[in-house]
């Protein structure tokens, strides 16, 4: 008897708490898929926010929403009095950073995301060419500009040359000591079209550098364990049939690219060896017949355009004093009492670096 008035009371007291739930219908809000940030001067920064407004024919338009101020916060405060409908950030994809502003500095913007329970850690965060809050404005696509530029991160993240990033890792690598951040940059090549075109490269939270999409390639063998991505290689000049001479060259898509950082503790100047194994395919060769000796030559000069580039790259980060490769944590782990002031000061600047690649090409198409 007891037990069946217990399960009527509980029954009962669901009932009404039920009724105590707020409820939100999506038509009734803006939903934010997209944010962006510029500088704007005086210490005051723009906001806007990018919501998906869903018509009659089920097409999907791009609303916008501007406001300026001197933090996030207010800004956020500024937006809201400005929309007619609740902004919620549930949904946000990617938020948007201009140049200017990633020169200044970038972190009350993370910590602000990474501060707000509905944003999750996995949304991607970029620095622009030119301002932010244009490139939003844009028409991407047919699902809408936060799903288009989230898509667009994400397969140049799975499948070409943009090393692994979002929101998590930057605030990760900013905070721990031995490594420092990095973001992909976008660009808008028109209103209809945005592209990748490097990786920003950060002291502390300072962009400080951008690597160029030339040289994505390299950088994501140093920085990502596995890497896909391709290269084009330049194989000198070759006489056609009608025996005059032209450039010849081959593209070399990566299928499997691994590496591994060996780091010399207690040597005198610390040694760091990269080793990269890659194994690709050649998806074009623009001489005459790619034969077994052209196969050979082609991991040759892949072998050597590695080297060189990664080695290049190493040394420069090293004269920058900033280190997205994360051999300062290697460092720490290999060494007791390990002191982080004394590592930038004295020891990484003075780091001795080699980089030994392996190229294998699995498939080159008919071969002779």
């Amino acid at each position: 008897m007891n037990l069946r008035y217990l399960i009527i009371t509980l029954l009962m007291c669901s009932l009404f708490l039920s009724g105590c739930v707020e409820k939100e219908i999506l038509d009734d809000l803006y939903i934010e898929t997209g944010k962006a940030y510029d500088y704007v001067g005086e210490n005051r920064i723009k906001g806007t926010a990018l919501f998906p407004i869903y018509v009659a024919d089920k097409s999907i338009q791009n609303g916008t929403l501007s406001a300026e101020a001197s933090s996030t916060r207010e800004v956020l405060e500024k937006l809201e009095r400005r929309s007619q409908q609740p902004l919620v950030r549930g949904s946000l994809d990617v938020v948007l950073i201009g140049e200017k502003l990633a020169k200044k500095g970038v972190i009350d913007i993370g910590d602000s995301l990474q501060r707000d329970a509905s944003v999750g850690a996995r949304l991607y965060l970029t620095v622009t060419e030119g301002e932010a809050g244009e490139l939003l404005k844009g028409n991407y696509g047919i699902r809408g500009n936060g799903t288009y530029l989230s898509n667009l991160i994400e397969h140049n993240i799975d499948r070409r040359e943009l090393p692994k990033t979002n929101l998590h890792m930057f605030i990760y690598d900013y905070f721990q000591e031995g490594q420092t951040p990095y973001l992909p940059v976008l660009k808008q090549l028109s209103n209809e079209s945005v592209a990748i075109t490097g990786v920003a490269l950060f002291d502390n939270d300072k962009m400080i550098k951008k690597i160029p999409a030339k040289d994505m390639f390299f950088f994501k063998l140093l920085v990502d364990r596995f890497a896909e991505g391709s290269h084009v290689i330049k194989m000198g000049n070759e006489k056609n049939s009608g025996h005059v001479e032209k450039s010849v060259e081959a593209s070399v898509t990566s299928l499997i690219s691994k590496n591994k950082i060996i780091v010399k503790h207690h040597s005198d100047p610390v040694e760091v060896t990269i080793r990269v194994n890659l194994k690709g395919i050649i998806r074009e060769y623009t001489g005459k017949k790619l034969t077994p000796d052209k196969v050979i030559k082609v991991e040759k000069q892949m072998k050597s355009d590695i080297e060189e580039n990664c080695m290049k790259m190493l040394k420069e980060f090293q004269e920058l004093g900033i280190d997205p490769v994360g051999i300062g944590q290697i460092q720490k782990h290999g060494i007791r009492g390990f002191d982080f002031k004394e590592w930038e000061d004295s020891i990484y600047p003075r780091v001795k670096f080699h980089v030994d690649a392996k190229v294998q090409v699995l498939e080159a198409g008919t071969v002779e």
